[in-house]
C-alpha cells in the first residue's frame, strides 16, 4: 500500500517480540530495504516494541506494528493506496483481503488458504484480485501490472471488490448462510451437545467478525 506521503511505503502488520516467527519477518524486511538502498522507519502505537534505530525524516519504507484502527481505515480508504499485499501463505479465512475490497482496493495474495474463497481471480471480467504462489519476481510482475491499470480498469476493479464484499460477505448474505446452516444442522437430527455447542459458538464468531467488520467500514 501507499500512503499520502510521495514516495513512502507502508508494511502495516501485527508484531510480538516474543515471537521468533515476527521478529525473523521483520528483521528480514529491514535487511531488505536496506540492500537496496532503502530508508525505514519503525512506528507503533507501544514504543516498547520498536526496536532501536535512527527514524530518518522522509523514509522510504514505514513499518507499522500493530497499527491502530485509524491508521487501518486511513490506509484503506487513502486515494494514493494502490493494492493490499496479502503475504501469508495457507492462511485461514483472512479478514485483510475483505477489508481491502469492501475499501474498493485490488488485492494480490497468495493461491493457498482463505484468499482462494474471497478474492476472484478471473481475467475474464469477474477480477477482484490476483492469486499468485509466494514467488518474489511472480509478485513484482503483478504489481507492475497493477500500477499500470488505465484509470477505467482501476474504477471497474474496485467496483467489482466492492460489490463481492457486499454479496458474499456482508451481514445479509451471511444471515443467509448462516440461517441455513443452523436449519441443516437441525435437520440432522439428534447429536451430541458438544458439538451442537461448537457449532453454535462457530456462527456467533464469524458473525461478530463480520458485524464488527461491515460497522468500521460501511
Amino acid at each position: 500500500m501507499s500512503s499520502d506521503c510521495p514516495g513512502l511505503k507502508p508494511s502495516a502488520g501485527g508484531y510480538d517480540p516474543r515471537l521468533r516467527d515476527n521478529t525473523e519477518t521483520l528483521n528480514s524486511l529491514i535487511e531488505l530495504a536496506r540492500s537496496h538502498s532503502l530508508t525505514y522507519a519503525l512506528e507503533a502505537p507501544d514504543e516498547s516494541i520498536v526496536p532501536t534505530h535512527i527514524k530518518p525524516y522522509s523514509p522510504d519504507v514505514l513499518f507499522l506494528l500493530n497499527f491502530t484502527t485509524a491508521q487501518r481505515t486511513a490506509l484503506l480508504h487513502s486515494p494514493s493506496t494502490k493494492v493490499l499485499v496479502y503475504t501469508p501463505a495457507n492462511e485461514h479465512f483472512g479478514i485483510g483481503p475483505v477489508e481491502a475490497m469492501v475499501c474498493g482496493v485490488p488485492v494480490l495474495a497468495c493461491d493457498s488458504g482463505g484468499p482462494t474463497e474471497s478474492v476472484v481471480d478471473d481475467s475474464t471480467g469477474l477480477r477482484t484480485g490476483w492469486l499468485r504462489p509466494p514467488d518474489p519476481e511472480v509478485w513484482a510482475e503483478i504489481l507492475r501490472e497493477i500500477l499500470d491499470l488505465p484509470p477505467h480498469d482501476k474504477q471497474r476493479l474496485s467496483d467489482r471488490g466492492k460489490q463481492r464484499a457486499r454479496e458474499v460477505f456482508g451481514l445479509d448474505a451471511m444471515s443467509q448462510r448462516i440461517e441455513g446452516a443452523l436449519m441443516q444442522a437441525v435437520s440432522l437430527g439428534k447429536v451430541n451437545g458438544p458439538s451442537v455447542i461448537h457449532l453454535v459458538g462457530l456462527l456467533v464468531l464469524i458473525t461478530s467478525i463480520l458485524l464488527s467488520l461491515f460497522l468500521l467500514f460501511w
